[in-house]
């Protein structure tokens, strides 16, 4: 869906300023609603005049906020009244961009630059762009800080279920609920795996073959055993029926160690959450992270929020420094999306050594296909969030490189764009996450606005 963006021209309410003025004022407030509508945005308007006065931005602020506005614009046209900005912020309850054009002949920004002053004495999030209506360098950093904004307000609101307590100690998993609702506006809610396994076993026999039916067309083929492959079915239909009771907005899943012994993985339900079909037929991609991972899940969800993309789960496996090749492969859960096409994926056996396995297990064997990404990390560093934001480019291997590791786990194969020595310095978790497409100028966005530090790495060096 299209981005709504909510936007509001204003001056201010001296009644001493020329009709042109005025004219050319609420002029430029089509020409910003159009340049908008050019970046893709579904732009919404309280009012087909000016918003001068406090009445009327309180007024029309009600009226976005009612429409659901996912990031505000206010257009400066010249001199304003910057009290009647943060009016409109404190109702809409979200950052405001504050636009005001360029040029000879335009002197919005002295009401421009009070407004933003204004925003920031009050702790309002804010920024000012300075350009014109076709200006492409203003019109980016509009989309961008538009997006960023829209990524953030969706976040909020939202509810992360967690299965099953902390993971193989893995203190960069874990996080204080409290401090997540407060800083992302997330609600973390718990939810116990035993729970999903006598679901799993309830689900019917013939429906979960039918399933099987799909998959057998679908994909390049299946080579697990069918009764690991129909357990892993019941686990993704059941954590699918559990997901839509709960209303949980993403989920994370403990699944190791415990499971492999007790019932079957994970890792089915990953690829196919986490991908845009299944058997029903397309969807949209469910953020799905592994090991009761919830930074995580947070990560992941930052990311499609930005792209609307399905997002990778993965340990940052092995890394070659004179390459900057890095491989990312976790144990067997891989979003069907990263592969060339689903024909491309053959459901082998899942290969863990380390676990006795009850029924066994199925995992997507693949290589991910090759495009530009972005990938981004959530961590702390004494209570600090930050975020690792990188961008790769992966590349193309035959199915054989998998070997190089695991023949039985799908693999990305990515190129880092940064140098290794000042990634190195800030690598602080086994578990990365990737989206197909270049988003680290709305990550960073995203990251300002949420008081996340962002840690941007570099090109390589020469």
């Amino acid at each position: 869906m299209k981005t709504r963006v909510g936007l509001i021209t204003t001056m201010s309410q001296d009644k001493t300023w020329p009709d042109e003025v005025v004219a050319k004022v609420r002029n430029d407030h089509y020409e910003a609603g159009a340049a908008l509508r050019k970046l893709g945005f579904d732009v919404i308007t309280a009012s087909e005049g000016l918003s001068r006065t406090t009445s009327d931005m309180e007024r029309h602020g009600r009226i976005l906020l009612n429409d659901d506005i996912e990031a505000l614009i206010v257009y400066v046209g010249t001199w304003t009244y910057s009290n009647v900005v943060v009016n409109l912020a404190s109702v809409v309850g979200l950052p405001v961009a504050i636009w005001t054009n360029s040029g000879n002949g335009n002197i919005g920004i002295v009401g421009a630059a009070i407004s933003r002053g204004a925003l920031d004495e009050v702790g309002i999030k804010n920024t000012l762009i300075h350009g014109g209506f076709d200006d492409a360098h203003t019109l980016e950093k509009i989309r961008v800080w538009c997006a960023g904004c829209a990524a953030v307000t969706k976040l909020k609101g939202t509810t992360l279920g967690v299965g099953g307590s902390r993971c193989m100690g893995m203190y960069t998993a874990h996080v204080d609920a409290s401090e997540i609702k407060k800083k992302f506006g997330v609600d973390v809610d718990g939810w116990e795996q035993m729970l999903l396994i006598e679901r799993a076993k309830a689900i019917p026999d013939d429906r979960a073959r039918g399933f099987l039916e799909w998959m057998k067309d679908e994909f390049g083929g299946i080579t697990a055993s069918e009764n690991a492959v129909l357990a892993q079915i019941k686990m993704y239909l059941a954590l699918s029926e559990f997901i839509e009771e709960k209303r949980y907005d993403f989920v994370a899943v403990k699944c190791l160690p415990e499971l492999p012994e007790l019932h079957t993985t994970f890792c089915l339900a990953h690829a196919l959450l986490n991908g845009s079909v299944d058997a029903n037929g397309p969807k949209e991609p469910f953020v799905c992270a592994c090991e009761a991972d919830a930074n995580g899940a947070l990560t992941m969800q930052m990311l499609k929020n930005v792209s609307g993309k399905s997002v990778l789960f993965a340990d940052f496996l092995s890394y070659d420094a004179g390459s900057g090749m890095a491989t990312l492969c976790n144990c067997g859960s891989h979003p069907i999306d990263f592969a060339c096409c689903n024909k491309d994926i053959y459901w082998v056996k899942e290969g863990l050594i380390e676990f006795n396995w009850k029924i066994g297990g199925a995992c997507p064997q693949c290589v991910a296909k090759p495009g530009v990404m972005t990938l981004s990390r959530l961590s702390r560093i004494d209570g600090e969030y930050v975020m690792l934001i990188i961008k790769g480019q992966a590349l193309e291997y035959p199915r054989e490189k998998l070997a190089e590791v695991n023949p039985q786990q799908p693999q990305a194969f990515v190129r880092l764009e940064c140098d290794p020595d000042d990634f190195f310095a800030d690598l602080r978790c086994n578990h990365i996450h990737a989206v197909y497409g270049d988003y680290a100028a709305e990550l960073v966005t995203m990251c300002e606005l949420l008081n996340v530090r962002p840690i941007v790495k570099s090109l390589r060096k020469a």
